[in-house]
């Protein structure tokens, strides 16, 4: 592992804070650049409704992590006011982020379903590359394991290997970027092929909340043991198929009419 990317007198600069800052970076300009390209919306919409979905994942991401570990942090309550100590939770962020940016989405009479069709591919990307920086942190780390994969943490004795399970998050983000790829161009973009409903994002979340239910066993920091990190899990992966079958069906309804009208 290499938590430090380099040092410079007493300042340190973590790995950790470097990939996921570029990488999310990376994921709010591939999403503007797709909701302006493929789904037509206005760049300066776009760009209001980024910036604050952006301030709902960094606030959300710390509270869920407060919640996730709400024993550790009712312990030391001093912390709370120094949000650059501790660390962040990607299920709350993803929520926390996409309701922000849905209220603002109302109050600007854009619709919700274009703009989280141009965030559902960013954000398996998101997933792919920055649980690498939690790798490379050497946070999230796996339970004891005797798999040819398993590696070993510097924090444990020689000899210790562990499950890999920030690298088999990111694969998950890999299948689920694929996925979304092939489903994105089979509906089409925006325009009379493409339905106007939500069909990537929420099976962007039923992807990811399915891939956090399987990974989450295998990781040794003991999140899966706290009931609240399992509630997001599954209330992530059931929002996300509740709301892709309430596409689905109304994508069907809409075929059933236009048979009709030929």
């Amino acid at each position: 592992m290499h938590p430090v990317l380099f040092r410079m007198g007493s300042a340190v600069l973590d790995t950790y804070t470097v990939i996921w800052a570029l990488v999310l970076a990376l994921a709010l300009t591939w999403t503007r650049k797709r909701a302006v390209r493929l789904y037509g919306l206005e760049d300066e919409d776009v760009r209001v409704v980024l910036f604050w979905g952006f301030l709902g994942i960094l606030v959300w991401a710390r509270l869920g992590n407060i919640l996730v570990e709400w024993e550790a942090s009712a312990a030391h309550p001093e912390k709370l006011l120094r949000p650059w100590e501790g660390g962040l939770s990607a299920l709350p962020a993803i929520l926390g982020g996409g309701l922000t940016a849905w209220i603002v989405l109302r109050k600007r009479e854009i619709p919700l379903w274009s703009l989280a069709e141009a965030a559902s591919l960013p954000a398996a990307a998101l997933i792919a590359l920055g649980r690498w920086g939690c790798f490379l942190n050497g946070c999230c780390y796996g339970k004891l394991a005797a798999v040819p994969w398993a590696v070993h943490f510097p924090f444990d004795p020689p000899g210790i290997l562990r499950h890999p399970t920030e690298l088999y998050e990111s694969a998950g983000g890999v299948l689920l970027l694929s996925l979304l790829a092939w489903t994105e161009n089979q509906l089409g973009s925006a325009g009379k092929e493409r339905p106007a409903v939500a069909v990537l994002w929420p099976g962007f979340l039923a992807g990811y909340g399915l891939v956090r239910l399987v990974v989450d066993p295998f990781r040794g920091d003991g999140v899966f043991d706290e009931p609240s990190a399992r509630a997001w899990g599954l209330g992530v992966f059931l929002l996300g198929v509740l709301w892709l079958g309430f596409s689905l069906s109304r994508i069907r309804a809409g075929s059933r009419e236009g048979r009709k009208n030929r």
